[in-house]
């Protein structure tokens, strides 16, 4: 199976009870009018040239410091923070930076890493979900461990308060470093837990993206990277992509400035939306604390790729199996739920529809 292929097609299905496509839901979000925050940057700091050339690590990082201040990193300078193609391309260059060491990740684990690892030869190291924090410690020094401490893709898992400060602990004992995925960190429900790079700047890449609260077209990420990495980071971005859209940076340093850096609160409704989400889900059986997915575990049932296409074909039900993103058997039986685009009666109507088509 294709997996890149199978999930675009989950994400352009038209299926009312879409539960395959990860995607914001651009429309519960605010206006977004990019030529006004372009503009606005621009009458800001008119001595910016977005048109040309210019520094790899990009020229919104000043700006972006302010961001992480916001979020309570008071320590984050802008020689700290680098501006990439989203996410994505912060993962690909770590990833470079450590092919001849150890990757190790989650099981079940985000493919963007996993496919990027094995394309430069590297095959990771699958954490057991239950024992994770142990393998961790038995790393050898100077690997790299992903996570994503905050409603990780595809599980939804969110690392408790205790979990990260063991893991940090474990980093800076055995000498690792950490890339912490924070794309889905805006989208809790309760409060916010520390970011592991708050707990240790030294040892966390931190990728902040724009890609959900504003929108994936914009291909943005905003990057810390400790001291010791910097150079280097900077050394493969500038092979890979020279340095990020000059235009992009603009559009979301004016839309930055005009939000006085707050990257969440007009995200309050969306959010609203997602508490409604989360009592339907829970009370059907669903794993959901925030963020952009869920976890379905269907007991003694094991939801093959046939029976999805199934499901699909009858009932117009796009789900996608756990093991899609898995090594491990114990995660057959499970299936991944986006349920970021999906409305709260039709999550209720199309949970009830798939433990209807499990008992046939």
């Amino acid at each position: 199976m294709d997996r890149i292929k199978f999930l675009n097609r989950l994400a352009s299905t038209n299926s009312q009870y879409n539960f395959g496509a990860g995607v914001p839901p651009l429309e519960m979000y605010p206006h977004f009018d990019p030529l006004a925050y372009l503009t606005f940057f621009l009458e800001s700091f008119p001595s910016t040239n977005i048109k040309q050339y210019h520094q790899t690590e990009g020229f919104l990082t000043e700006l972006g410091s302010e961001v992480y201040r916001k979020q309570g990193c008071d320590f984050v300078s802008s020689r700290n923070l680098a501006i990439t193609n989203g996410v994505q391309e912060a993962i690909s260059i770590v990833c470079h930076l450590f092919k001849g060491k150890t990757i190790a990740c989650p099981d079940p684990y985000y493919p963007g890493l996993v496919d990027v690892a094995k394309m430069l030869g590297v095959s990771p190291v699958f954490l057991p979900d239950a024992i994770w924090l142990d393998e961790i410690s038995r790393l050898p020094q100077g690997s790299l461990i992903y996570v994503s401490a905050d409603f990780a893709n595809p599980t939804g898992k969110r690392l408790d308060e205790s979990e990260r400060i063991e893991l940090v602990k474990i980093a800076q004992k055995n000498d690792l470093y950490i890339f912490d995925d924070a794309t889905y960190r805006e989208f809790y429900l309760d409060e916010p837990l520390p970011s592991l790079v708050s707990l240790a700047p030294e040892r966390v890449i931190h990728g902040l993206s724009f890609s959900k609260i504003l929108s994936p077209g914009l291909r943005l990420a905003i990057v810390h990277v400790p001291d010791s990495l910097m150079d280097k980071f900077l050394g493969v971005k500038a092979n890979l992509s020279l340095n990020t859209s000059g235009y992009t940076q603009g559009i979301v340093g004016g839309w930055l400035l005009k939000h006085n850096f707050d990257i969440q609160s007009h995200l309050s409704s969306f959010k609203n939306e997602l508490i409604r989400k989360k009592e339907i889900l829970t009370s059907n059986g669903v794993e959901y604390n925030g963020g952009f997915f869920g976890t379905l575990n269907l007991g003694d049932f094991e939801p093959s790729f046939d029976w999805c296409a199934q499901l699909l074909e009858k009932e117009g039900v796009a789900v996608c199996p756990m093991s899609l993103f898995s090594e491990e058997t114990s995660n057959k039986n499970k299936l991944r739920l986006a349920v970021a685009k999906i409305s709260p009666n039709q999550i209720q109507t199309g949970l009830q529809k798939i433990y209807n088509f499990v008992s046939l």
